[in-house]
């Protein structure tokens, strides 16, 4: 599941999902209930391969939380 700080804030991390991966529909985004849900929509709308787009969740998760930690 999602962690606790990005529930709290998900219509914040949905942005951001946005910023980084375009190409990804509003009706996308409101399947999305955990990583994984983000990594097969990666796999699918961008053809990464399930290494990468773990990957780049990863790296997008890190990045928003770092950014919450500095706001706050």
């Amino acid at each position: 599941m999602m962690n606790d700080v990005l529930r709290s804030r998900w219509k914040h991390f949905k942005n951001e999902i946005n910023h980084h991966w375009t190409e990804l529909s509003t009706e996308d985004l409101d399947r999305i209930n955990e990583r994984r849900d983000l990594v097969l929509l990666l796999e699918d709308k961008y053809g990464y391969a399930r290494r990468r787009a773990e990957q780049e969740v990863e790296r997008v998760v890190t990045e928003f939380e770092n950014m919450l930690r500095r706001a706050s």
